[in-house]
């Protein structure tokens, strides 16, 4: 097993900026009438949103970063494909089953909604995984295939 590697506080931020714009991206939108209509909003409700709220957002990316960063280096991943790795096991064992109380709970069941949801968190922490993985490529050698 490799030894631990820490991705730097530069990636890390970088991982949680990248969740954060791809996550307005993806709702903001791509899918923004899917969300919109999914919850019974219309765009005049976001209109008077303070700012502090998407901070709040960037907050809430920049610690599943930190979150990410914890598993990456826990499995030891040196390169950005083990990253993703990792960020594919944190969104299966974790973003998954949070994604899905609320399509399980609601009296909707919007099955729409819960597949934007669930690609949204495996794509963003799959990147963001390979974002903090590729910490140490730079001055790594080439990967052992237990590795890679």
């Amino acid at each position: 097993m490799p030894s631990p590697v820490r991705p730097s506080t530069g990636r890390v931020l970088l991982a949680g900026l990248f969740l954060m714009v791809f996550g307005y991206l993806w709702y903001g939108v791509l899918f923004q009438q899917l969300q919109l209509d999914s919850h019974g909003y219309t765009a005049a409700d976001y209109a008077g949103n303070s700012p502090l709220w998407y901070a709040g957002g960037g907050l809430i990316s920049l610690v599943i970063a930190i979150g990410l960063a914890l598993m990456v280096r826990a499995d030891g991943a040196v390169w950005a494909l083990a990253g993703a790795r990792s960020g594919v096991r944190a969104s299966l064992c974790f973003g998954l089953p949070l994604v899905s109380y609320p399509f399980v709970y609601s009296p909707h069941h919007e099955f729409g909604l819960y597949v934007v949801g669930v690609a949204h968190i495996v794509i963003g922490w799959t990147t963001a995984g390979a974002i903090l993985g590729g910490a140490a490529a730079s001055g790594a050698t080439s990967p052992s295939p237990a590795q890679a």
